[in-house]
């Protein structure tokens, strides 16, 4: 992958325009929803959540993977990250919309599993 920036292969620019053009429209999507969401450059945002195991679990179930945010974090509190460079303009609105449900709905009661 690296010898295609070294090289010229990739048109860095591009790439950054579209993974700006992605960020901005998945941030903007869950900020309409009520969701917190923060992604100045790079191809990831990232969302705050009481509880990342319980909402990365909601979303796999809903058909979304995203990361728990503790590999990735130093001293914020718990998140998600989520990568959009795979991300379509057609899949924003659903994404958005499994995130917001995944949020909302907090940390599962003890003994329970959602």
């Amino acid at each position: 992958m690296t010898h295609l920036w070294r090289t010229g292969a990739v048109d860095v620019a591009a790439v950054a325009a579209s993974y700006d053009v992605r960020r901005d429209a998945l941030v903007r999507a869950l900020r309409e929803r009520g969701v917190a969401a923060h992604g100045r450059s790079g191809m990831n945002v990232w969302v705050p959540v009481p509880d990342e195991t319980g909402a990365v679990a909601r979303l796999l179930s809903s058909g979304w993977a995203v990361a728990p945010g503790a590999r990735f974090r130093v001293a914020s509190g718990p998140g998600l990250r989520l990568t959009v460079s795979p991300l379509r303009a057609d899949e924003v609105a659903g994404l958005a919309d499994a995130v917001a449900s995944a949020v909302a709905r907090g940390p599962a009661p003890a003994g329970r599993v959602d």
